[in-house]
């Protein structure tokens, strides 16, 4: 450790970091975007200058710290460097922060996650995501001009997605819903604040207020709330009932409204501004201004806001035959299109040309479709009088235009020429201004413009007159209601931090990166490859059921419309905009963006082709289309900084080597901004140029570059976290896939009780790492299908049931059984899935409560062959070295096991001993797995004659001297029997190449390799175990590491890699039939004893209980009449799936605990719905004996219970007397009776888990078995004999099937195929030889028929380079092609364990290329 010096502060630290490494660890943040990528290759941010003392500005990831370093991390100068350095990055960052729409809505509102929510059927969440920042959508989506759609890229595609409209929908939708969406109400803050004119301004700033705890009242001059919404905007437009309905709405937090209360009549400012803490003034802009022309006060000549106002209150105008509306905006086509429903012939004049209106375009339209007739270029001179003093005609002038001014518009001039035209009624609407009068006789006075409007700041709509805000039409003139919310919602934040703090405190926007400045500007060649659709239309009603009716135009979405026309959304906006480093850089250094080579739109011209070419020539960022290619990760290489720490983490990392910069034309890798990380892929000839996508590179999807972008580039595509407000919880537990046993956390939003996303935390175990399921494998705990309620089968049928009723029928139906026919007529499965707590509750329960030993799990189907191997050679069955032993090896050896596809991060482990600590790797497998790539030396030996090749290279290292002799004397027994075995002929090379099918060179090399490397390590999996040979294969495997004196040193041993999450804690907590927690034995009278006290049960059975195979076969002999399955799914996982069903079918009486409905539960007679790992807390063991916590994330569905809780409400229905209060309980009950375990209580297992055996002498664990003594004493040497397989291939089944796990799927697909993604990843394929498929004429997606003497399956051919000649292999995944259909029940005599990696078949094309029909429909059989 050695001293240094930050920003005056001494520090300790640890030698040979970086000062950047060093920082972090003392909690200093020196800013870095490309910090942990120590790899060359990247353009450095330059964000972590420090100034050393003596020594000018250095990179903090660069400097190397040393004894006295002396370092200042903060200072204007590097402030200015850091700010120059983002402004680097920003000229070729060709990306958006926020959608192009939500920075047009002058509300602000997150348009992108509302569409994403709608998309989604969830308008709940939409109006909850839109009322953050617009509180008036039932009102703004129905007349809002929709700043956003002219903004909307996808116009680049086709056409702007209907926002507006969307919006409208949602809000309809929440309004229909049981239950509208109020937002909480903060504590009173018993402040008053008055409100001045309820329109959308005043409305949205009452609403805002009161949310946060206010009492807000609003005054109203006129008789009804809503303002301009109200009496200037139409019911054809806006119905006045949903008005109604959006403002009581808004009350609901405790605004009040008062109406008929007019400033400057019943109050004054001044006195508001006495009584109340704060006043805003939304008094809006609805004074028509007149327009003054000869003619112009006749009668029949109104105002168009006083005629609007006063067709929906007294109704004193009247209105003509033929009316003429004057002006060309909003208000003008509203008075036009009243006019029309009142019946009259109605014209709208206006001096300039159509494209000048300054009204909506769609007012226009439907304005034309109504029969409204225009009169363009066109100005009133002179209204002439009738006798009456009517209007009776106005006299018109036509105007041409000018040409331009200044700002490119033309201006109307006059042309001199006239024409006159009948008219009865003329409307004037030409503009509107706010109502000054009640500042007339006040002694308080505002600031005001030239057009009489209030002057006030626009970032706190303050008036700079005490405490008095104003804002909406009252400070812009008129203006839209969605610019008045806009404002309401500001002022509400400002009253806010008037009252409670400073408004120099308003939140500053963040800084928002942008594609271009306008949509016109924005190159449309990279939205060329989008797929058209068609914008959805609101249907509407017809002219004719327009005429003389206010009924409302457009009639609405239907929901599949909706959520179709939602999801033509391209989401422009970043997934990572409100976590990105990046951007909050750029906002706390004011980074800048330049736009210097946009494309001009100031002038009227169209954009051509050749201004897009010319634009591409000298624009020098890079442009690239979005990669959505791949199921689970999203690419946008705009957002790219080429940091390199995607690329670090594939290659060096995971070394899955994926990723890698582009390369320039001579092969090195490109400077920026060339050098985007590119995706790589097996075919060759793909040139340095040639991108491939991630969805067809050889990307296995682990997301490690997601985790390590600092940026949006790489992002979880399922997580739409663009926008993200809500805090989520960070839950650590541990993955429930493979028995790696990965540290994850879970990102938890607690409201919707959902899991958002998965990192990889920190542990010796993955360093961060994750594999495609750990990371976005977890849909299945929140999906639909899960169980919420116990079923019962009544008449046939499972329907639900109440828990109570569900525990008494287990608990009579398993006490009566035992009765009539005895306690070993009962059996239980027990569960690799769930935690050692349950566990050792279930086998409690199997024992002390049904009296029987009949407990079994699917450790039978996987590893039994390891226990009963390596009890006997060393006298523990369980892994011997851990996952941070790997690094040190200096050959590692990987037989029958795909490590990449069933361990992949453990095969990640492996490949970094090979790349970074120079390891050699031999794999010996029937397939040739991605491993073989990574190997010095492969062995593609035939199914089930792994003991003939380790005999075979054991008779080598004999030979040769090679083995460790001083290791065999001191510590060894049995080394004459072996020699006596594998120094016979039979073992000679030429005869193992003979059976073995591997060359005699390769052998000889195999063993000079293990023989003279000093530390050789050995991994393996299914591959060995599941064989009626499986037990002599493991003691072949573990009397190679005894020759070699491999065993018990770091970087070698023994290493069986378990298959599921907790495999080895269900062994270890006694789930077997012939062993007690701890593998104490249950024929041992001393051991039953030691567990009758502890269990209070003086009669423990004493005999052997029956394995999971037996089980079954008891079950079809009714040997076996009652069964408890406790997550497992032997209809899929167990050999043979006929005679399972016939077991289970025969049994009286069935209890199935999980958390899906799954084939076996299909056969219950009780179904018992359960937590997943993610609801409970406490401790699985991975494969490397490391006793890890699991901690609960999410509530369980419904009704569903923790395993342990049912078990105790079964025993105690029994009449036993559990009391378990918590599972820790549990946990120390584990660590009394299990000698291993015994240091293992709750609060003694670290955040990184604690290897067993553990005890009061090593507290800390066992990293290391055996290094000093075996287990058993001396490790045991034995001659293993090979024998052939049960079943070899014969004329008739002429193939042999071996069964296996592809990476993306896990075991029986109940979870892994509830995640949409995975199962697109892979489905069922049956792996066949190049050789083998010409042979019988297969081509490669053919249906076959693959069939044994067991049955038959139906399963698509998937012809490969990587399988062996006579091997078929096929994944046991899939219910619609189950290969245990087709696999043996001949089992180990030791083990007990069924040879699924060897069974004779016959493969055929299929007659049907329909589906295979599934297992008979148990949920209807009785």
């Amino acid at each position: 450790m050695i001293e240094i010096v930050i920003d005056g502060k001494y520090r300790i630290v640890e030698e040979g970091l970086t000062l950047l490494e060093a920082a972090k660890v003392c909690g200093v943040e020196i800013p870095s975007l490309c910090g942990m990528n120590k790899s060359n290759e990247k353009i450095p941010c330059d964000l972590c200058v420090v100034e050393v003392e003596s020594g000018g500005t250095k990179r903090a990831c660069d400097l190397k710290v040393y004894r006295g370093l002396n370092v200042v991390t903060q200072s204007e100068q590097l402030s200015e460097q850091r700010r120059k350095a983002l402004n680097r990055i920003m000229t070729d960052h060709y990306a958006d922060c926020e959608a192009p729409c939500k920075t047009a809505c002058p509300a602000g509102v997150d348009i992108q996650s509302y569409l994403y929510h709608i998309s989604q059927n969830d308008h709940q969440k939409a109006i909850e995501v839109i009322k953050r920042t617009l509180p008036m959508p039932l009102s703004i989506g129905r007349v809002c001009p929709a700043f956003c759609e002219s903004e909307c890229r996808r116009s680049l595609v086709d056409e702007p997605i209907a926002i507006r409209q969307l919006k409208r929908h949602a809000a309809d939708a929440d309004l229909a819903a049981h239950e509208a969406y109020v937002p909480e109400k903060k504590p009173a803050k018993h402040r008053k604040i008055a409100v001045v004119g309820s329109g959308p301004g005043g409305l949205t700033a009452g609403y805002y207020l009161s949310n946060e705890g206010y009492d807000v009242t609003v005054f109203e001059s006129m008789p009804k709330a809503g303002g301009w919404l109200r009496y200037g905007i139409p019911e054809y437009r806006l119905p006045k009932d949903i008005l109604d309905k959006e403002i009581e709405l808004m009350c609901r937090n405790g605004m009040q409204v008062e109406t008929n209360k007019k400033l400057g009549v019943d109050f004054t400012l001044s006195q508001l501004s006495e009584d109340y803490d704060a006043v805003c003034l939304a008094v809006g802009a609805s004074q028509a201004v007149e327009m003054n022309y000869p003619g112009s006060d006749l009668d029949g000549c109104y105002l168009g806001v006083d005629y609007l106002k006063d067709y929906v209150t007294e109704q004193n105008y009247a209105t003509g035959r033929k009316v003429a509306v004057i002006g060309g905006g909003n208000t003008a086509i509203d008075c036009a299109r009243t006019a029309r429903r009142a019946g009259a012939d109605t014209t709208l004049i206006y001096r300039r040309t159509r494209d000048e209106m300054p009204a909506e375009d769609y007012e226009i339209v439907e304005a034309e479709h109504e029969g409204v007739k225009f009169h363009f270029l066109t100005n009133p001179a002179e209204n002439i009088a009738d006798e009456n003093g009517r209007v009776k005609a106005i006299r018109l002038e036509r105007m041409a235009l000018g040409e331009p001014d200044a700002s490119g518009r033309r201006s109307p001039k006059p042309t001199g020429e006239f024409f006159t035209e009948a008219f009865d009624t003329v409307i004037a609407a030409v503009s509107q201004k706010p109502d000054l009068s009640f500042l007339e006789n006040d002694e308080l006075s505002i600031p005001l413009t030239r057009w009489n409007t209030s002057e006030s700041n626009a970032q706190t709509m303050h008036t700079g007159t005490g405490n008095i805000f104003s804002i909406g039409d009252f400070r812009r003139g008129p203006a839209t209601a969605v610019e008045a919310v806009g404002d309401g919602r500001v002022a509400a934040k400002a009253i806010d931090l008037f009252l409670n703090g400073d408004m120099a405190d308003m939140p500053k926007p963040a800084f928002n990166s942008r594609k271009e400045k306008k949509l016109a500007q924005v190159d449309p060649l990279h939205f060329e490859n989008i797929q058209k659709v068609a914008r959805s239309i609101m249907p509407e009603l017809t002219p004719a059921q327009r005429e003389q009716s206010f009924a409302e135009v457009e009639l609405g979405f239907d929901n599949e419309e909706a959520m179709k026309e939602a999801a033509r959304c391209l989401e422009c906006g970043c997934q990572a905009n409100t976590d990105c480093a990046l951007r909050d850089y750029s906002t706390e250094y004011h980074a800048e963006q330049h736009f210097d080579v946009s494309v001009d739109v100031s002038s009227a011209n169209v954009i051509g082709h050749q201004d897009w070419l010319d634009l591409r020539a000298k624009d020098l960022r890079h442009k690239y289309e979005v990669d959505r290619s791949s199921e689970f990760i999203e690419f946008d290489a705009n957002r790219c900084i080429s940091c390199g720490q995607c690329i670090q983490a594939c290659r060096e990392q995971a070394v899955h080597g994926v990723l890698s910069f582009v390369s320039d034309k001579n092969g090195r890798p490109a400077l920026r901004p060339d050098d985007r990380p590119r995706f790589r892929s097996d075919e060759k000839g793909v040139g340095c140029s040639g991108l491939t996508l991630m969805g067809d590179s050889k990307c296995v999807q682990c997301g490690a570059c997601v985790q390590a972008c600092p940026t949006g580039a790489m992002v979880d595509s399922r997580d739409r976290s663009q926008g993200r407000t809500e805090q989520l919880k960070a839950v650590d537990t541990i993955c429930t896939y493979c028995g790696v046993g990965c540290k994850l956390t879970m990102f938890v939003d607690e409201q919707q009780n959902k899991i958002r996303y998965v990192k990889g935390a920190d542990s010796p175990v993955n360093q961060g790492m994750l594999c495609v399921k750990g990371r976005f494998g977890f849909d299945f705990i929140s999906s639909e299908e899960r169980l919420t309620t116990p079923l019962i089968r009544k008449d046939g049928w499972l329907q639900p049931a109440s828990w109570d009723e569900a525990i008494q029928l287990v608990a009579s139906k398993l006490s009566t059984i035992k009765q009539d026919f005895g306690s070993n007529a009962l059996a239980g499965f027990s569960s690799a899935k769930t935690t050692n707590e349950d566990n050792y509750a279930f086998q409690k329960f199997i024992r002390r409560e049904l009296g029987t030993n009949n407990v079994d799990h699917c450790a039978r189907l996987c590893h039994a062959s390891s226990v009963t191997g390596l009890e006997a050679s060393l006298g523990s069955g369980a892994m011997t070295n851990d996952i941070p032993s790997i690094k040190h090896s200096d050959v590692i050896f990987i037989i029958g096991s795909d490590t990449t596809s069933a361990h992949p991060i453990i095969a990640s482990h492996i490949k970094q001993a090979i790349r970074h600590h120079g390891a050699r790797l031999i794999v010996a497998d029937p397939k040739r797995v991605d491993m073989a790539e990574h190997a010095e030396l492969y062995l593609a030996h035939r199914p089930g004659t792994d003991v003939m090749l380790l005999n075979g290279v054991m008779q080598q290292i004999i030979k040769n001297g090679w083995y460790d002799q001083e290791y065999i004397e001191e510590r060894v027994d049995g080394f004459d029997t072996l020699l006596q075995e594998v120094m016979s002929p039979a073992y000679n090379l030429d005869k193992v190449e003979l059976v073995t099918g591997v060359k005699a060179d390769d052998i000889f090399a195999m063993a000079r390799m293990i023989g003279t490397a000093k530390r050789t390590a050995v991994y393996y999996s299914m591959g060995i175990t599941q064989h009626t040979t499986g037990h002599d294969n493991v003691r072949s495997i573990a009397n190679l590491q005894l020759l070699c004196g491999n065993i018990g040193i770091e970087g070698g041993g023994i290493n069986p890699l378990r298959g599921q999450s907790n495999v080895q804690g269900a062994c270890d907590m006694g789930a077997l039939p012939n062993c007690y927690p701890g593998y104490q034995k249950v024929y041992n009278p001393i051991v039953r004893q030691k567990f009758a006290i502890e269990w209070d049960a003086p009669n423990l059975p004493s005999e052997q209980g029956l394995t999971l195979t037996e089980i079954i076969d008891a079950a079809c002999k009714r040997e076996v009449r009652g069964m408890y399955i406790m997550g497992e799914n032997p209809v899929l996982s167990d050999p043979n799936q006929a005679h399972v069903i016939e077991g289970l079918e025969a049994l009286d009486f069935l209890v199935v605990q999980d958390i899906f409905l799954t084939e076996t539960a299909q056969y219950a007679d009780v179904v018992l719905p359960s937590c997943s790992f993610a609801e409970k807390s406490g401790h699985f063991t991975n494969t490397e004996r490391r006793v890890q916590r699991v901690n609960a994330a999410v509530k369980a569905p419904g009704e569903a219970k923790e395993d342990w809780w049912i078990i105790q409400a079964i025993a105690n229905a029994m009449g036993s007397d559990w009391h378990y209060q918590c599972v820790s309980e549990i946990t120390s009950e584990i660590a009394r009776v299990t000698p291993q375990y015994a240091g293992l209580r709750w609060d003694a297992i670290t955040p990184n888990g604690v290897q067993w055996p553990s005890n009061k002498n090593n507290p800390n664990g066992t990293r290391i078995m055996h290094q000093t003594q075996f287990t058993r004493g001396k490790g045991q040497m034995v001659g293993v004999p090979f024998r052939y397989a049960a079943e070899l291939p014969d004329e008739e089944y002429p193939l042999v099937l071996t069964t296996g796990r592809v990476l993306e799927q896990f075991h029986t697909g109940t979870m892994t195929r509830k995640t949409k993604g995975l199962d697109n990843l892979a489905g069922p394929r049956a792996m066949i030889s190049v050789e083998d498929a010409e042979a019988i004429g297969i081509h490669n997606g053919q249906r076959l028929k693959v069939s044994t003497r067991r049955g038959s399956i139906d399963i698509d051919a998937f012809v490969t380079k990587r399988m062996q000649k006579g091997v078929v292999f096929i994944p046991f995944h899939f219910v619609e092609s189950p290969v245990n259909r087709l696999t043996t029940t001949a089992t180990d005599p030791h083990a007990k364990i069924p040879e699924f990696k060897v069974a004779a078949v016959k493969i055929e094309i299929s007659e049907t290329a329909a589906q295979p029909e599934p297992v008979e429909e148990a949920v209807h059989h009785v």
